[in-house]
């Protein structure tokens, strides 16, 4: 049976609310209600990502603000979204973008099958250039004025309504509160942690604890990480992508944008006129390209150029996770491989256990079946055509297979 609240999530963390029920999802379909809704600050904390840049040889890292929203606005929000996705993939699939703009869209596809179709593409045109852009602070600087004309126009009006107004206005206008703050005080820091479904504090209490609120100053920007974030970035690229892809299209290349990466394959020659086109018009929303980010590889039967796009490194000859991609998963592995360790030996000492289990672990990292990164990997390399990954892969679970059995052997050493 299709879900009649396909907006609604009971979610599981702590914020200044408790998790929501069905009551009140109902309740987000009366518009005077959302219109009339108090939303709470987002909860915002830093994500750093390490990457390894191969040009450069070095190991840098990525700081991204997320931001999250309590459970009551998340559910208005889910709602708002999903009607503007509706309302975008009509739009899309009229008007020829739908193979073109591929983030945040339920397209029935992973990321591994549209770089495998750029690298397809880039088979039968050779000799041909694949251009990777990168957008430079994309949600930070998204146009709040733009922003709204576009809204109007997917809505068809002329101006928005009270309640599509409040849900406009929370995310461009939007509260914080550092993570930070709330962990590190004495008394909500101890509701972090503990298993009770109650709010972390009343924002009076967070006022009278002195911990700094933060609002928006700007006239651009919206927080990454709420649940219609993602549609409005899609939303405030529509002119954009509607102008690369007939560019694109005349020119016998192929356009593809996720999120803030774009992939164009265009013949070899027509690069400058590509560059100088998606100049141009992220200047129009004004948006930049990261320069530093932004590759150009000639691509034919003989070329050794490699690229990077969603996750692998695509060469002539094929592709390949990208070795950040393994060295992430390698970490992940040897973190749930010391809590094994520790767990499993815990238990022996105390009689509760005659070894240390690991068919957890091998249900994680092992090639057995389960929706893990190994089975993602082999997806990836049907889709791509040849056995690279397989190899690259294989290399990757032998040795994860040798540290858990050392484990295995160590539970019966003990």
């Amino acid at each position: 049976m299709r879900d009649k609240r396909p907006w609604f999530r009971s979610g599981g963390y702590k914020h200044f609310d408790v998790p929501i029920g069905k009551r009140f999802a109902d309740q987000t379909a009366d518009s005077s209600f959302v219109a009339a809704h108090s939303w709470l600050p987002l909860i915002k904390y830093t994500k750093r990502i390490k990457r390894y840049k191969p040009k450069k040889s070095k190991t840098v890292y990525k700081e991204r603000a997320i931001m999250y929203a309590s459970h009551r606005d998340a559910c208005i929000l889910r709602r708002y979204a999903l009607r503007l996705t509706e309302l975008l993939d009509a739009y899309y699939v009229a008007n020829g973008l739908g193979r073109a703009v591929i983030a945040y869209r339920k397209l029935g596809k992973a990321n591994y099958d549209f770089s495998a179709d750029a690298f397809r593409f880039a088979k039968s045109t050779v000799p041909c250039t694949v251009l990777c852009f990168d957008i430079t602070g994309f949600f930070d600087n998204l146009d709040h004025a733009l922003l709204k004309d576009r809204l109007k126009r997917m809505l068809g009006v002329s101006s928005l309504s009270r309640d599509w107004h409040a849900v406009f206005r929370t995310v461009t206008k939007f509260k914080t509160i550092e993570r930070s703050d709330l962990q590190n005080h004495a008394i909500f820091g101890s509701k972090f942690r503990d298993g009770r479904w109650r709010i972390i504090a009343t924002i009076s209490e967070v006022v009278d604890a002195g911990i700094p609120i933060a609002a928006n100053p700007n006239r651009f920007g919206i927080p990454q990480g709420t649940p219609i974030s993602s549609v409005l970035s899609n939303l405030y690229l529509l002119d954009f992508d509607t102008k690369i892809l007939a560019i694109c299209g005349a020119l016998g290349a192929l356009y593809q944008r996720y999120s803030d990466d774009i992939v164009v394959v265009c013949p070899a020659g027509k690069e400058a006129e590509i560059v100088c086109a998606v100049e141009r018009y992220l200047k129009e929303h004004y948006l930049e390209l990261a320069a530093d980010k932004t590759d150009q590889q000639s691509f034919d039967s003989n070329s050794r150029g490699m690229y990077q796009y969603l996750g692998f490194n695509v060469s002539s000859d094929g592709a390949i996770i990208r070795p950040s991609s393994l060295a992430r998963q390698w970490r992940k592995a040897r973190r749930a491989i010391k809590v094994a360790e520790h767990v499993g030996l815990d238990a022996i000492s105390k009689g509760a256990a005659t070894q240390i289990y690991v068919r957890k672990l091998r249900r994680r990292f092992s090639p057995v079946g389960a929706r893990n990164f190994s089975s993602y990997a082999r997806r990836a390399d049907k889709a791509f055509g040849s056995k690279k990954i397989s190899r690259q892969i294989a290399r990757f679970e032998r040795r994860i297979d040798g540290e858990i059995r050392k484990l295995q052997q160590m539970g019966r050493s003990d």
